[in-house]
């Protein structure tokens, strides 16, 4: 009997030495975080999360949401995360695809009619891994056909306007520079255009069908693609860009535009750990691994694979970009990952799936670099993991 209490005992001492030692790790990754981080008490900063098995280990703000009434970032701090957005574009067009509104091999103009003949056989799943041949808008791939009120080259953010409607036009008189499939270049205006096919393809804006068949599935109710960004909302974190690097004053820095697909997206951390989980446990569309594993096919997976027919690479940093996330290895471990960016936001989402781990950073300066931020948090969580 006594030995019986004896064993029971030094159970109980390891599994309580083994908490207070997971405790210890995390305590001392999150003071190493803090570290990443200046006395920001009266600074836009970031919201950092770090997930484990569908948990965090890390949430925290730093800094403030916004400036002239001295509120922090927070869980709920919502934040436009830019290109990051355009993940939850390649989703809609997924699930539009499961349900048989679309192929990934229809021509775009099968769902935008009055779309500019390109004089070559350009496919929504094209304009998904960006080797369509289209430009960007954003970096003067087209010089002179964006104009502003006087004439002059539009100056993108919040200095000139145009509405959603008078963009759109737009885009769609834009040619290809280059041949379909002869480079991968990376163009936010195909992204834009994919919003216009999903769509067209839904009877839905695309802000109606992500809330619809993304955002409330997966209970992410206080996100949502912002197409009309004069709408207030609650939780909102202002963007800010730093007037010099002495003062520390800052100017507002949030856009007046409004198209969404590029980017367009607002979420927080509490949100944005379903948008993590459901990489895990989808919940979309039909439920089941099948929609998961389209969205991590790579272009020439599309073109010689099957669904459900998975890469064999295992390169370290060999990158590959799939429905809207860049593939490459640390220290052997696939990361799938994306980064965003407009005016004063920036925001970078990373993920682990063979640790079940992801970093989130979400900012609202410039002057800071969320993918720095990111890369800098997974080096100390593999560091903790070998302490």
């Amino acid at each position: 009997m006594k030995q019986h209490q004896k064993k029971l005992s030094l159970i109980v001492m390891l599994i309580s030495f083994a908490s207070f030692s997971v405790n210890a790790n995390m305590s001392g990754l999150s003071k190493k975080i803090d570290l990443l981080f200046d006395d920001r008490s009266q600074k836009p900063g970031c919201a950092v999360g770090l997930v484990e098995n569908g948990e965090y280990i890390h949430s925290k703000g730093y800094g403030l949401a916004n400036l002239e009434h001295e509120i922090p970032i927070g869980m709920d701090t919502i934040f436009r995360i830019g290109s990051v957005s355009k993940q939850f574009t390649t989703m809609a067009i997924a699930i539009l695809e499961e349900k048989g509104k679309l192929s990934f091999e229809d021509e775009m103009k099968v769902h935008i009619p009055d779309l500019v003949d390109y004089g070559e056989q350009v496919t929504i799943n094209h304009m998904i891994h960006h080797y369509s041949g289209l430009g960007d808008y954003e970096y003067m791939d087209y010089p002179g056909r964006f104009k502003n009120a006087v004439g002059e080259e539009f100056r993108w953010g919040n200095e000139d306007y145009l509405t959603n409607k008078e963009f759109h036009d737009l885009i769609k008189t834009l040619p290809l520079i280059r041949k379909p499939e002869k480079k991968f270049h990376y163009s936010n205006t195909g992204y834009v255009l994919l919003a216009l096919v999903a769509e067209n393809a839904s009877g839905m804006s695309l802000r109606e069908f992500a809330e619809k068949e993304i955002f409330n599935p997966l209970g992410m109710h206080d996100s949502f693609f912002n197409d009309d960004v004069n709408l207030p909302f609650k939780n909102r974190a202002d963007a800010y860009t730093p007037i010099d690097d002495e003062s520390n004053k800052y100017k507002i820095n949030v856009t007046n535009l409004s198209w969404v697909g590029d980017g367009g997206v607002y979420t927080s951390l509490n949100d944005f750990i379903k948008w993590d989980e459901n990489f895990y446990e989808n919940k979309l569309s039909m439920g089941g691994e099948s929609l998961i594993q389209t969205m991590e096919m790579t272009f020439e997976e599309t073109k010689v694979s099957k669904r459900n027919q998975k890469m064999d690479k295992e390169k370290e940093n060999e990158n590959t970009y799939a429905f809207a996330q860049n593939l490459a290895y640390y220290n052997g471990y696939k990361r799938w990952s994306h980064s965003g960016s407009w005016v004063g936001w920036l925001a970078h989402y990373a993920r682990f799936p063979e640790l079940r781990f992801s970093t989130v950073v979400f900012c609202n300066t410039n002057e800071i670099d969320a993918t720095i931020i990111s890369d800098k948090v997974v080096d100390i969580y593999f560091e903790t993991l070998g302490e």
